[in-house]
């Protein structure tokens, strides 16, 4: 008996030391990935030039950007019929990123006259600089009359306040308009499958040679409950956190 307590003794140990360890690991994969994103993030910023080279070109390909968020595995799953008929009229996709820290940025899409918007410009800012807060700025779009995609959410949403449910309305309704993300509380997940997957790799995705093992890795991904959510755990942080991509060549 002594000696069976004696061994339950060692394996409890064993297993607090080993706990120790894994937690000492996680925090040099934690470092590297924000290294990985900062570095990510400074070389999309050099490459800004090439892409403004390549939006004077995709200006003469009709629908190019709507192509391309549709045959994003992810986004197009979030994009109805009626929110299509308004990307149509989408002109460019900008990421806009801070000279000084380059993890933060803002995502605009630009239209060209259009019956939905009366703005050119639609915008949405993202600030990481302080890892597991993230600051984000949304800008209204000013709707034309009759046109507005998002007005069934918000008057569900409404109804949500008056219930007291803060569950978030965006990423829990399937049938929400894609639009209703310029007005999401955070969207991070989605700032950054547009950022730094679907923009750098926009050529790509327009003319289907997207590699399929990168198309495996987002294939686990999903757009969770934690946008919009306060998160308390380090797991979560770190899910706020841009992830960084391979970003290839177009």
């Amino acid at each position: 008996m002594a000696a069976e307590n004696g061994a339950h003794v060692e394996h409890e140990s064993a297993l607090h030391e080993l706990e120790a360890i894994n937690e000492d690991i996680n925090v040099i994969v934690e470092q590297l990935v924000d290294e990985e994103a900062a570095l990510h993030a400074k070389y999309e910023l050099k490459k800004a030039p090439l892409y403004k080279k390549r939006q004077d070109v995709v200006a003469n390909i009709p629908k190019f950007w709507l192509t391309c968020l549709e045959k994003h595995p992810i986004i197009t799953s979030l994009i109805e019929m009626e929110d299509a008929e308004a990307i149509a009229y989408l002109e460019s996709i900008e990421i806009e990123r801070s000279v000084k820290n380059p993890i933060n940025y803002k995502i605009i899409f630009v239209f060209g006259e259009n019956p939905y918007f009366a703005q050119r410009r639609l915008v949405k800012e993202f600030d990481f600089s302080n890892k597991g807060d993230v600051k984000v700025t949304n800008h209204e779009i000013k709707w034309k009359a009759d046109k507005d995609l998002t007005a069934s959410a918000k008057k569900e949403k409404a109804g949500k306040e008056e219930a007291n449910d803060d569950s978030d309305q965006f990423s829990e309704n399937e049938e929400a308009s894609f639009f209703c993300w310029f007005d999401d509380e955070n969207g991070s997940e989605l700032a950054d499958l547009i950022a730094n997957d679907l923009f750098p790799n926009a050529g790509m995705y327009y003319t289907g040679t997207i590699n399929s093992d990168d198309e495996d890795e987002l294939a686990g991904f999903e757009l969770g409950d934690s946008e919009g959510e306060e998160n308390d755990g380090s797991e979560d942080d770190a899910e706020d956190a841009p992830t960084p991509k391979r970003a290839k060549h177009d």
